[in-house]
C-alpha cells in the first residue's frame, strides 16, 4: 500500500475487509472507527479508488482470461472459474493480481456460490465466496480442509485443478440443492 502514516494503513485495512463498508462486518463501530481515521486525515477516497479501481494492466489481462473461462451449473447458482499458472505467466501477471477476482466472480446474478480454483504447483488452492441466505462458505471449504468465514472461505486441494474442480463443484451442488429458494 503506496501510503505511509498509521490511519492510512488501517483504513486500508477496514476498506479492505468490508469491501468499502458493503459486508455486513461493517458495523456501527466499523463506521466509527473509520469517521476517527478520516477526522484524523486518512484519504478514504483515495485508498479505496486504489484498491479497487486502480489495477494494472497485466492484472486486467488476468481477470480477463479467467472470466473467459467462467463456468456455470445448476441454472447458474454455482459459478466458476480457474487460474493457471500459464494465465500469470502469458499476461505478465504476478500471483498477487489475482486478489480480487473471486469478488468479481460473485458478482453473478444468479450465483448463490463463487469458486476460484488456483494453480499451486502439484495443488489447487480454492477461494469460495457466496450470497447470505444459501450455503455456508465454510461447510464448502471445511469438507477440503479449509476455513474461513460464512461469506469467504478458502481450501487447499492436494491434486491438480481438474481433480478439485470436480469434487469441489460436486460438493457445492449438493449443498445448493439443500438451500431453499
Amino acid at each position: 500500500f503506496p501510503t505511509r502514516r498509521s490511519s492510512d494503513l488501517l483504513m486500508g485495512g477496514i476498506v479492505m475487509d468490508t469491501a468499502t463498508f458493503a459486508h455486513p462486518n461493517a458495523t456501527p463501530r466499523t463506521l466509527a472507527v473509520a469517521a476517527s481515521l478520516v477526522d484524523a486525515g486518512a484519504p478514504l477516497s483515495d485508498i479505496s479508488r486504489q484498491l479497487y479501481r486502480t489495477k494494472p494492466e497485466a492484472q486486467l489481462r488476468l481477470f480477463g482470461r479467467i472470466l473467459d473461462r467462467l463456468e456455470s451449473t445448476d441454472d447458474g447458482r454455482i459459478v466458476w472459474s480457474t487460474l493457471t499458472d500459464a494465465d500469470v505467466a502469458a499476461t505478465g501477471a504476478v500471483r498477487a493480481h489475482s486478489e480480487g477476482i473471486i469478488d468479481l466472480l460473485s458478482q453473478s446474478e444468479p450465483a448463490e456460490v463463487a469458486i476460484l480454483f488456483k494453480e499451486a504447483g502439484a495443488a489447487t488452492r480454492i477461494s469460495v465466496r457466496t450470497k447470505p441466505g444459501g450455503v455456508d462458505a465454510t461447510v464448502l471449504t471445511g469438507v477440503f480442509g479449509g476455513g474461513g468465514h460464512a461469506r469467504a472461505s478458502g481450501a487447499s486441494f492436494d491434486g491438480p485443478v481438474d481433480a478439485a474442480r470436480d469434487a469441489v463443484v460436486a460438493e457445492a451442488r449438493r449443498l445448493v440443492a439443500g438451500v431453499r429458494r
